[in-house]
């Protein structure tokens, strides 16, 4: 999923949180995957005998079909990455960093061709417990002739479900200090206009900066490398009981938004 960025867009939903003041963000939530608008953008892939290039990634990568480990420069989350096809309509990617695997993804697309069905598991989690993540997608354009079924372009139409640990998060506020936790094991303290820190259990050194925009809001900039990467706005009701995000993936210039709800 994350060649196709559709693991990256939950995870920056649900990865950097917040506390805000009266400790209306302290608890547990609990994302609402129905509530999720998906950026409409379409992902354009190619697949063919002389092997598979994500072209509309942030930055466009690409390895030979044959199962076998490729350097990958240019991406966080991994430096090598294997495709193997399973049968002719479903793939498995296999993504290493250091060495390390660090996440699997299967990917599947329907007899007719029009719906993309991927199940990615992430298995560099902080905690060590993999992360599971299902997503669905429909067909926007048909690949070049004689390119695999995967080829073209896809729109990513809902997250069906996801493990638990990749659906709760738990927050606290302690001043203008607020600490995160979710499900992984990854978790940040950071402080209020304070400088970025680094959220521990990220395999890429992911940095969050927090900045105060009211007494139920807060701003989130995500960076990795010295690199502005994403920003989320999380807003809660004055009643502490719903939380709504707006993420901006500043890489694709796509925005997504959700809600949660404490538990």
């Amino acid at each position: 999923m994350r060649h196709l960025g559709l693991g990256f867009a939950l995870a920056a939903m649900v990865l950097p949180a917040a506390a805000s003041a009266q400790s209306v963000f302290d608890g547990r939530w609990r994302v609402d995957l129905g509530s999720a608008q998906i950026p409409k953008k379409p992902w354009v892939l190619t697949l063919n005998k002389t092997g598979y290039r994500c072209v509309s990634c942030s930055t466009p990568w690409g390895i030979p079909a044959d199962g076998s480990f490729h350097r990958v420069a240019g991406q966080n989350y991994f430096d090598e990455a294997a495709l193997k096809q399973i049968d002719p309509r479903t793939v498995e990617f296999h993504y290493r960093k250091g060495g390390r695997l660090v996440e699997t993804d299967r990917i599947s697309v329907s007899a007719d061709g029009k719906t993309l069905t991927s199940v990615d598991t992430d298995l560099a989690t902080a905690n060590g417990q993999p992360a599971i993540y299902r997503s669905t997608a429909r067909r926007s354009a048909a690949g070049a002739p004689g390119s695999h079924v995967l080829g073209g372009s896809w729109v990513t139409t809902s997250f069906d479900k996801g493990s638990d640990n990749t659906m709760t998060v738990t927050m606290r506020l302690e001043g203008d200090r607020f600490s995160f936790a979710d499900g992984t094991g990854s978790h940040y303290v950071a402080t209020f206009g304070g400088p970025p820190v680094k959220v521990e259990g990220d395999i890429a050194g992911r940095m969050i900066a927090a900045r105060r925009l009211g007494a139920n809001a807060v701003q989130l900039d995500s960076s990795i490398g010295g690199k502005a990467d994403s920003r989320m706005i999380v807003t809660v009701t004055p009643d502490g009981k719903k939380m709504t995000v707006e993420s901006t993936n500043l890489k694709q210039g796509t925005t997504a938004r959700f809600v949660a709800y404490k538990q």
